[in-house]
């Protein structure tokens, strides 16, 4: 495929790319660029993440980038998924990763799956982690906490939940990634993201978004 062809099998079916014209030049430069999608392990596939995100996840890898699923263990345990026990968490991890195998998300040989708790073992991923909340008003990171897909009340809010979007970001930049994708809702945590590499003279990072659940409708 050319580059337009790469481009427009990445763009066919999401909410935006930002920007068309940084995924062009990473195209034209790169050979072997770097993408991921996040995913909570929170309870059953359902349809979005299996079709959506799984059909998202093979074009931009049948593209030519290499492919993290991550499997973000840590974050479902601060987001009081599966009542935050990281046993049940792990365990719906494994059963995501079959998942996706099952759909044939994997099949191309550069696809594969990291558990947030990797990074999380390495002193460098937190160190970048107090960088970008050194970088961000407490504004800026309360802004960005409706990534957790919850409406928050400041009377409500876990101490480790200001935690969440400056984890988010600095799985970016840990895994050195090119692009980042993910579902609308996850848009403020990748402008963050953007945000703090442009303070941090850090690789920014191109965003993907796709609408949560796919219409009959044509695009």
């Amino acid at each position: 495929m050319d580059i337009e062809e790469r481009v427009n099998l990445m763009a066919r079916n999401t909410e935006e790319i930002v920007t068309m014209d940084e995924l062009r030049m990473l195209l034209e430069t790169v050979s072997r660029p770097r993408a991921y999608w996040g995913f909570e392990c929170s309870g059953l596939m359902h349809i979005g993440m299996g079709l959506v995100c799984g059909s998202k996840i093979k074009d931009v890898a049948r593209a030519g980038f290499d492919f993290t699923i991550f499997l973000a263990d840590w974050h479902s345990w601060i987001n009081n998924k599966l009542g935050g026990v990281m046993e049940n968490i792990r365990l719906c991890g494994e059963y995501f990763k079959q998942c996706f195998e099952a759909l044939g998300v994997t099949s191309a040989g550069n696809v594969r799956f990291v558990w947030a708790s990797e990074l999380a073992d390495g002193i460098e991923y937190w160190e970048k982690v107090i960088r970008i909340a050194k970088g961000s008003s407490l504004l800026r990171i309360r802004r960005a906490l409706t990534i957790m897909g919850r409406e928050l009340d400041m009377a409500d809010i876990e101490t480790a939940w200001i935690f969440y979007p400056c984890m988010q970001a600095a799985d970016i930049f840990q895994l050195e990634l090119d692009m980042a994708c993910g579902g609308i809702d996850q848009r403020k945590a990748h402008m963050l993201a953007r945000d703090v590499a442009e303070k941090m003279g850090w690789r920014k990072p191109i965003c993907l978004h796709t609408p949560l659940l796919s219409g009959l409708q044509p695009p």
